[in-house]
């Protein structure tokens, strides 16, 4: 047996190298960086350049770089599951592939006078001894470290970081990566009753045994979110547009509501999360959204803008400015635009004129009219209609409003009321008529609508168009149909027909002119023939059968409808023998209902069924 005093000594060395190590261990851990938990956004489901979640990794220990020493510099890469469409900044074609994007990595969230930007791919930091976040040249001449990185876009969902990195010791390095930008649209929404669709980011470090990054594997950034519902309100806005307004073609309209046209409906835009409207920028107003914007301080948390970070461009009296600082005449970081929300007109019969509210308020939300969806902010201003109403440019039957969001608030749900007029002179006498006949459509969106689903360098935001066609408005023929039930032209006889235009009356009607087209139902002729002559309001015009149908063989014999293109048409008939010496007849032609198509037997809900059409004179 072994003399267990022989092991003491033995045993005490263990016991020394043992602590020797831990104590070396203590003061030098090995290096450890962490995911810290990715901010997770709201994203809307329409947005093809939505601005996801910052993402953070944080690291400890490790042994610094001794003072003037290289550090090591590391590949950082960021995928998403969805292409990346943060903004081309060197490059105008589209998908920016190994081009500078936006997207930024930042070291130890620096103040904005402490922002120092590498004006390379890479730059040669140094080691500071003890591994502290000391940037620019620190009062020496030979230090000279950046601290924000701009990112390379080295794949359609990928951004690729050249990054020297510093073992901190027994500091703390943070770094942050932002203004990364996502093809939310293409994610698709989960199902009702399901977790949001969320955009996800996975980060990778080469070489790994430098930047060791742990944690989940994957980093959710961006819940996707439908963000805009749009719907009609009627034009008191105290109800759903249930059914489109009806206009009639022959009474004008421009005697009522503002600017001398007649408000239809109201476009509603809602917002389903807080934060779907956005103005462009901290520094934008109710009255100016194209101020340069300045979001560079780390400390304010989320912006709640369309902008992202926006680096100080010079990081003070040492910085230098980033590789590509601005890609025409857009900084870094910045947005186009606010939220803009667009209606378009389809089918707008001619002759018809539409207008619009310049403006909208919902609490502190704020959205004007601007002349493009996709230039810059530029007020449009009543006209002098209305100063809050200005008339929309109808193009090949189509017409379009544009509204940019100015304020908003992000605690709280913005509806957004827009009213739309509608104005013109009847003349459905006119060849062709005026108003035109038709039914007129509104759709509304997000705007600008894109089909650019890669990163671009403009217009950021944009949106993929995702409205639907309501209904908005009927021109329908204004008529009174006049049933003749007996008409004759044969065996001596003749018909002499009279309708008079009575819309000219003491009741304050709206005078209409028109036409009157007359459809015979006989066994000799079975057809129309061409309308009468225009009919003035407080006139009559007369038709003979036997000049109307001189060329039906043997005269004809049955009735007659006269479909006119005025109210308050009547019609009177007088049938006699040639010269009216032995037999004359007179009679009030009646009245069909505006029917459906096809005719009712039952139009009326009192009348009880199989009443008939209750004709009347």
């Amino acid at each position: 047996m072994v003399d267990f005093r022989r092991m003491i000594p033995v045993l005490a060395v263990l016991a020394f190298l043992l602590g020797s190590a831990v104590t070396v261990s203590a003061q030098t851990p090995a290096l450890q960086c962490v995911t810290a938990g990715a901010t997770n956004t709201p994203v809307r489901s329409e947005g093809l350049t939505e601005l996801v979640g910052d993402i953070q990794i944080i690291c400890q220990g490790g042994t610094p770089v001794a003072v003037g020493q290289a550090l090591p510099t590391v590949t950082v890469q960021v995928f998403l599951n969805t292409a990346i469409t943060s903004r081309c900044m060197s490059s105008t074609t589209a998908g920016c592939i190994g081009s500078y994007s936006e997207a930024l990595l930042i070291l130890d969230e620096p103040t904005p006078s402490q922002q120092f930007g590498c004006p390379t791919t890479t730059c040669a930091n140094v080691g500071v001894g003890t591994g502290a976040a000391i940037y620019g040249n620190a009062g020496t001449a030979t230090l000279n470290n950046r601290n924000v990185f701009q990112g390379i876009q080295t794949a359609s969902n990928a951004i690729t970081f050249q990054v020297p990195i510093d073992p901190p010791g027994t500091n703390q390095r943070i770094i942050r990566i932002t203004n990364i930008r996502a093809n939310a649209n293409a994610l698709g929404v989960s199902g009702s009753n399901a977790i949001p669709t969320s955009v996800q980011a996975q980060i990778t470090t080469t070489p790994f045994n430098v930047l060791p990054v742990g944690g989940l594997a994957l980093q959710a950034v961006g819940s996707v979110q439908t963000g805009l519902t749009f719907s009609l309100r009627n034009g008191a806005n105290d109800d759903s547009l249930s059914s489109p307004f009806v206009a009639q073609q022959c009474v004008s309209k421009f005697d009522t509501g503002p600017g001398s046209a007649t408000r239809i409906a109201y476009l509603r835009y809602r917002e389903n999360f807080n934060t779907a409207f956005k103005k462009r920028s901290i520094l934008a107003s109710d009255t100016n959204q194209s101020a340069t914007s300045i979001q560079n301080d780390l400390t304010l948390g989320t912006f709640n803008t369309e902008t992202g970070f926006t680096p100080t461009s010079t990081g003070g009296s040492n910085g230098a400015n980033l590789p590509a600082a601005t890609a025409g005449g857009i900084k870094l970081g910045d947005a186009d635009w606010g939220t803009r929300l667009k209606a378009t007109f389809n089918n707008v019969p001619t002759g018809a004129r539409l207008y619009v509210d310049t403006s909208a308020t919902s609490g502190t939300d704020v959205a004007r009219l601007t002349r493009d969806e996709a230039l810059g902010f530029s007020l449009v201003a009543g006209t002098a209609v209305s100063n809050t109403v200005v008339e929309l440019t109808v193009t090949n039957n189509t017409a379009t409003a544009v509204w940019e969001v100015l304020q908003s608030d992000p605690t709280s749900i913005a509806t957004l009321n827009f009213g739309v007029y509608l104005r013109y002179a009847a003349n459905p006498g006119a060849t062709p008529a005026s108003p035109a006949l038709g039914s007129a459509t509104v759709s509304g969106s997000y705007a600008p609508t894109s089909t650019a689903t890669t990163a671009t360098q403009t217009n950021v935001p944009r949106f993929r168009d995702t409205g639907s066609p309501l209904k908005l408005f009927n021109v329908v023929l204004c008529a009174t149909n006049l049933l003749f039930p007996f008409v004759t032209s044969a065996n001596g006889f003749d018909t002499g027909i009279a309708i008079s235009n009575t819309s000219t009356d003491p009741f304050g009607t709206s005078a209409q002119v028109g036409v009157c087209t007359p459809y015979w139902y006989g066994t000799a002729f079975t057809g129309p023939t061409s309308a009468t002559p225009s009919i003035p309001s407080g006139t009559a015009q007369t038709i003979l059968v036997s000049n109307t149908l001189s060329n039906v063989t043997g005269g004809f014999n049955g009735y007659m409808i006269a479909v006119c293109n005025f109210q308050y048409a009547h019609g009177f008939a007088f049938v006699s023998d040639l010269g009216a010496r032995n037999l004359a007849m007179g009679y009030l032609a009646l009245i069909i209902p505006d029917p459906p198509s096809p005719r009712s037997a039952s139009p009326f809900p009192n009348a009880g069924a199989g009443s008939g059409e209750q004709l009347g004179n």
